[in-house]
């Protein structure tokens, strides 16, 4: 798991994250961040698209964007299609947010 540590006023890109399956890389995946003892209750709720930035996939958080973070630590959730299967994953990376 990767841990980035943002400062409360920085506006900042978080990456780059690769999500794998079985050691390969996954396009099309979806993140959420959410403070670190949250679980969501549906995956709909893991819904944004990832984005790019110096050819790689990360989230964009601070102010003025739409991660917006009080102090404190969060969990970067992401979800993927992988016919049949539609995994869910929870242990991508922290944000701690000081």
């Amino acid at each position: 798991m990767t841990s980035w540590r943002v400062p409360r006023l920085s506006t900042e890109w978080v990456g780059p994250i690769t999500v794998t399956r079985n050691g390969t890389p996954v396009t099309g995946w979806k993140l959420a961040l959410f403070p670190r003892t949250y679980q969501p209750a549906a995956t709909s709720e893991i819904n944004e698209t990832p984005s790019t930035l110096d050819g790689g996939l990360g989230v964009l958080v601070g102010p003025g964007t739409s991660h917006v973070l009080t102090p404190g630590l969060y969990r970067l959730w992401v979800r993927f299609v992988d016919t049949p299967e539609a995994p869910v994953l929870n242990d991508v990376g922290t944000i701690q947010i000081v």
